[in-house]
């Protein structure tokens, strides 16, 4: 399992754990869709207590059905909210790590110069005094996300710098 995977499957686990187990109160056998009525799922001095003895076989099958549809729908709910902040940080990792060549041929980046990618982004050294030499042809090119500092690119086995986006 690679890192993207496990990173989605980490997510999904912290997102849905507290809704499962919330889903019922009772049981885990509750939020996984427990279809057993209110009368199985209660003790007798329960049911009673919460005066659903009172109910007509009707009105504790509609009761029943009206509780099982509103765990269906929390269920897909919580799944569906999983999905979307899993393909969110899956999207976001995306933008935090670019591999891709530098278009043309490499000689060299001075304060000024703009790198541009072959995937079209645009990329500028973000120190002024840094200068870096050496020449390839199409070198491949990692730009990753460097937390609080900004950008880094590593250009093949020549050089690591910080740069900033040009937009």
């Amino acid at each position: 399992m690679n890192l993207h995977n496990r990173s989605i499957a980490r997510n999904l686990l912290f997102l849905l754990c507290p809704i499962v187990f919330s889903l019922g109160g009772a049981s885990p056998a509750t939020a996984q869709g427990d279809s057993r009525s209110l009368q199985e799922q209660m003790t007798p001095e329960q049911f009673k207590a919460a005066g659903l003895n009172k109910l007509t076989p009707e009105e504790l099958a509609r009761l029943n059905s009206w509780i099982q549809g509103d765990r269906e729908q929390a269920v897909q709910t919580a799944v569906k909210s999983a999905r979307k902040k899993a393909a969110e940080e899956s999207e976001r990792d995306k933008r935090s790590l670019i591999v891709s060549r530098i278009d043309g041929v490499w000689s060299g980046i001075a304060p000024g110069m703009v790198i541009t990618l072959e995937d079209g982004s645009k990329w500028k050294l973000a120190n002024k005094e840094d200068h870096f030499g050496g020449y390839a042809d199409h070198p491949a090119v990692a730009v990753w996300k460097a937390g609080f500092f900004g950008w880094k690119m590593r250009v093949s086995r020549i050089a690591e710098f910080y740069v900033n986006p040009v937009r």
